[in-house]
C-alpha cells in the first residue's frame, strides 16, 4: 500500500482539526475517508460504528489510520494488538510533524512474559486467555470489566461468576496450566488469577531464560509486566480456588 500524496494532505487536514485530540477514518480505494472519534482518551480512538458502517458502504477498507498528537508515530501496544485483530495496515500520523508510518500484520503476539499491563486488553485474564490458546488450544471467553472492578461490590466477580461459564472446574491441587483464583490485598472480590506451572522451567509455546524456584506460577501483576516466580507461602495465603479447564484434565 502506498500513501498518495492527496492521502497524506486528507489525513493531515483531518488531523489538524481534531488536534489535540487522535483523528480517525479509513482508506477506502484512493480516498480517506474521516470518521468521528468517540473514545473518552485524548490518547486513544475509537471509530463511530455509524461512520464505519457508511464507510463500509462505500467499498472495502484498505487501512485503518488515525493520528498520534505531539507524539512520534511509533506504534503503540494497543495498535500493534489491533493490526493483528482486524488484519489491515495501519496508518499513523505524527502530528503536527507531518510523519507518516505504515503498519502490516505479521502475526505479532505479545510474549507471554515480560508484556506490559493495560487493564481490560492486557492484564491478569488476557494473560489466562493467551496462555490457554497457545499453549493447549484453547479459546477462552473473554468478559467485559472495569478498572478496580474488584472494589465494587456492585461490579460482578469477574472469576468468581464467570469461571464455570470459560469452562472451569474447582480442583484440590494443581497440574500444569490450572488456573489459580487469588484474592490481594482487601477487596470486594478476588482480583487476580496466576496460572501453576510447577516444575516446568520453560513454556512450550514461547522461548525464554529457564526460570528455578521450586514450584513456579505464571502472572501479571497490576501496573506491572508479566513475569515467572517462585509460588510461596505469601501466594498459599492469598489462593481462593484452583481451577481446571475441562479440556486439560
Amino acid at each position: 500500500m502506498k500513501l498518495t500524496i492527496k492521502l497524506k494532505k486528507s489525513i493531515m487536514v483531518h488531523a489538524s482539526e481534531t488536534y489535540p485530540s487522535e483523528c480517525c477514518g479509513v482508506i477506502v480505494g484512493k480516498d480517506y475517508i474521516p470518521c468521528r472519534n468517540i473514545s473518552e482518551q485524548k490518547d486513544s480512538f475509537e471509530i463511530h460504528p455509524e461512520d464505519l458502517a457508511n464507510a463500509e458502504d462505500q467499498g472495502e477498507i484498505i487501512a485503518y489510520v488515525h493520528s498520534h498528537p505531539d507524539a512520534a508515530t511509533r506504534a503503540s501496544d494497543l495498535d500493534l494488538k489491533q493490526i493483528e485483530i482486524h488484519q489491515k495496515p495501519w496508518v499513523i500520523c505524527a502530528y503536527p510533524d507531518l510523519d507518516f508510518a505504515i503498519y502490516k500484520p505479521c502475526g505479532f503476539q505479545f510474549p507471554l512474559i515480560g508484556r506490559n499491563y493495560h487493564h481490560g486488553w492486557q492484564d491478569c485474564y488476557s494473560l489466562i486467555q493467551d496462555f490457554y490458546e497457545r499453549e493447549f488450544g484453547i479459546k477462552l471467553l473473554n468478559f467485559p470489566r472495569d478498572n478496580l472492578w474488584w472494589e465494587s461490590k456492585d461490579h460482578p466477580s469477574l472469576y468468581i461468576e464467570n469461571y464455570e461459564k470459560a469452562g472451569f472446574y474447582e480442583v484440590d491441587s494443581p497440574q500444569y496450566g490450572d488456573m489459580i483464583i487469588c484474592r490481594v490485598g482487601r477487596t470486594e472480590h478476588p482480583n487476580h488469577a496466576v496460572i501453576w506451572l510447577g516444575d516446568r522451567t520453560e513454556l512450550k509455546s514461547e522461548q525464554a531464560e529457564p526460570c528455578f524456584g521450586g514450584s513456579l506460577i505464571l502472572h501479571h501483576p497490576y501496573n506491572k509486566k508479566s513475569l515467572r516466580e517462585p509460588y510461596g507461602h505469601q501466594w498459599e495465603q492469598r489462593k481462593v480456588k484452583v481451577l481446571r479447564h475441562v479440556e486439560n484434565r
